[in-house]
């Protein structure tokens, strides 16, 4: 990864996403605490509604972002988020933020993510001179969202009783303008302004769906791949982003401290990870894969045993460290069997599926939670990691994964 650093492109448009990651993440447990005191098991709902408009931008929003440049498209959509997560800010400057408006501005975030994500995995082999320097710049990007799980919880732990929780959100608007000025300061860029893509004539709602699909169908074992992904996906928004909180709450009430330092612990775990296996050259990424999933899986079962915080924090950056196993993997399969035009298709069509799966299991969560329990929604979140991992490790060959 420093091999990418050193790249002067990489090195910008890193330090932008990893600062806003940490606003995000700071935003993300802030709005997922207040909420969850609010409303509790029934929090699953706000996740799903979050997945839905996730998914449904992800699947019409190709519409028209295949005919954007990705720089172009990452920096409005910072800027259009950076003004909406500021409407609770100025909300409250006049009367309490009602549940409902964080609930749409949390509702509208989530579905602009359909289009800066894929534009992001689409830049990266475009400033990239050579497979190495991809690889090593997809490794970096890894770095952002876990360094975030670490800083952002610690931070919120830091700052709660500080500052009014409603501040979260400014500081997750300001880190969006930092992250818009980055991208700004790489559009002139000569390897960029080479590669960039053309205008593209603008597909219709049933081609954008389906661009994805067909090209992924081209090869063999990525259909289990992104179905792997999907149901990892779900379970992983399940048992982390909410039963956590909800663990938290039976261990230690209403402790924002306890909470935030649960989430940091999983986050050191992610970030060591990503420090790990994204310096590793990866020559497996599939078999990589499928033994993360294992690994997390299995954490998540432990979890359900914990008896205190200090194990919870334990257990949660044990696993943790597993998260870049089961990521930058992915990106390494996409990128290395298909051709730029297709990686905004196809990182779209993940995240489409990974957002129904989350849909679903988020609807089902509060009925989940009274069936089973907080403990054992885990510990199914767990089992259907280990289950997934270990079919793919035994079709591994078959599927001609490497």
């Amino acid at each position: 990864m420093l091999k990418a650093l050193r790249e002067r492109t990489i090195a910008k448009l890193w330090l932008g996403q990893a600062l806003s990651s940490i606003g995000d993440e700071i935003y993300r447990v802030g709005l997922t605490w207040m909420v969850v005191g609010i409303i509790g098991a029934d929090t699953g709902y706000l996740n799903a509604g979050q997945a839905a408009a996730l998914m449904i931008l992800s699947f019409i929003g190709g519409r028209w972002a295949d005919h954007w440049e990705p720089l172009t498209a990452m920096i409005n959509v910072d800027f259009v988020r950076a003004g909406i997560v500021m409407i609770p800010v100025l909300y409250s400057l006049v009367a309490p933020v009602p549940l409902a408006v964080l609930i749409v501005v949390a509702l509208v975030l989530s579905a602009l993510g359909a289009f800066f994500d894929p534009a992001l995995q689409t830049a990266l082999p475009m400033f990239s001179k050579d497979t190495s320097i991809l690889r090593a710049a997809t490794g970096l990007m890894s770095t952002t969202t876990r360094l975030a799980r670490m800083i952002g919880p610690a931070i919120i732990g830091f700052l709660a009783g500080i500052i009014p929780p409603i501040h979260f959100f400014t500081i997750d608007a300001l880190t969006f303008y930092i992250s818009a000025m980055s991208v700004i300061s790489l559009r002139n860029d000569p390897a960029y302004l080479k590669r960039k893509k053309h205008v593209h004539k603008q597909a219709s709602i049933a081609e954008a769906i389906l661009s994805g699909f067909r090209a992924l169908r081209r090869e063999k074992g990525m259909p289990y791949i992104l179905f792997s992904k999907a149901a990892t996906g779900g379970t992983w928004t399940l048992g982390y982003g909410l039963c956590f909180a909800l663990l938290v709450q039976e261990i230690a009430s209403h402790d924002t401290r306890a909470f935030g330092m649960v989430m940091a612990s999983y986050g050191l775990g992610n970030f060591a990870g990503a420090l790990y296996f994204g310096n590793r050259e990866r020559k497996r990424p599939a078999l990589m894969m499928f033994i993360g999933y294992i690994w997390l899986g299995l954490g998540f079962l432990l979890i359900t045993l914990v008896p205190d915080i200090n194990w919870f924090m334990f257990l949660a950056a044990a696993s943790g460290f597993s998260g870049t196993m089961n990521e930058v993997t992915f990106s390494d399969l996409i990128q290395n069997r298909f051709e730029i035009r297709e990686i905004t298709k196809i990182f779209r069509l993940r995240m489409a599926c990974d957002t129904t799966s989350t849909l679903v299991f988020m609807l089902l969560s509060p009925l989940l939670i009274h069936l089973l329990s907080v403990r054992g929604v885990i510990g199914l979140c767990g089992a259907i990691w280990v289950l997934v991992g270990g079919i793919g490790l035994l079709w591994r060959k078959r599927l001609e994964l490497i």
